[in-house]
């Protein structure tokens, strides 16, 4: 087994250990809805979950393109869940009704504003804006990777896997933290945070 094929099966150990943590304190009746979002809140963590074991399963079988167009889903799903628990009453109604659009100049500020991460996120999605959505729409981020040298086929790197696996794991521990905290389940935040510790950094990739 390579280094790169260890940090996927870390990463897919690490995504399922989290998402068990909330889905058995929801059987176990720890999670009661209060407000009216929490439909859309918990509607959007699982999908975060969902598009993360996607990515890493199509990393694993090395299809690399459609993992990398999971991107822009994957990040946009974060920035709606933040906003259907923290927006406005006009926003959430915008979601519900397919009229809403992440603002990657504004909404990266709202994120970090939540986390208290400095400018992380804002700084991120107006960087990554033109890239996800090229890679999202088959546009020239995906072209460029079509060659691996004069090959024909998947370009992408393994740095750039790597720090995809990265986007996952972030996300993922993002979404824990947010519904943990919203439905008060502090045990299950303390084995999160425990957890994304123990996963450490991306190991570096060689045979």
């Amino acid at each position: 087994m390579t280094n790169l094929e260890r940090e996927i099966d870390r990463h897919v150990r690490f995504g399922q250990r989290l998402e068990d943590l909330v889905y058995h304190a929801a059987k176990g009746g720890k999670i009661v809805y209060h407000t009216k979002r929490d439909d859309l809140f918990t509607s959007y963590w699982s999908l975060v979950f969902d598009y993360c074991k996607g990515i890493v399963l199509l990393l694993a079988k090395e299809i690399h393109s459609p993992a990398f167009a999971l991107m822009r889903p994957l990040v946009e799903a974060v920035v709606r869940e933040h906003i259907a628990l923290v927006g406005s009453d006009d926003e959430v109604r915008k979601i519900r009704t397919d009229r809403f659009k992440v603002n990657y100049d504004r909404d990266g500020e709202r994120l970090d504003k939540l986390f208290n991460s400095g400018s992380l996120f804002k700084d991120f999605l107006r960087t990554s804006r033109d890239m996800l959505h090229s890679l999202t729409h088959s546009g020239t981020a995906q072209l460029q990777h079509r060659w691996d040298g004069d090959v024909l086929g998947s370009g992408f790197s393994d740095e750039q896997i790597l720090a995809l696996l990265a986007l996952c794991a972030s996300a993922v521990y993002m979404t824990t933290l947010l519904i943990t905290k919203h439905f008060g389940l502090e045990e299950q935040r303390e084995t999160a945070d425990s957890a994304f510790l123990e996963l450490g950094p991306i190991q570096a990739v060689g045979k």
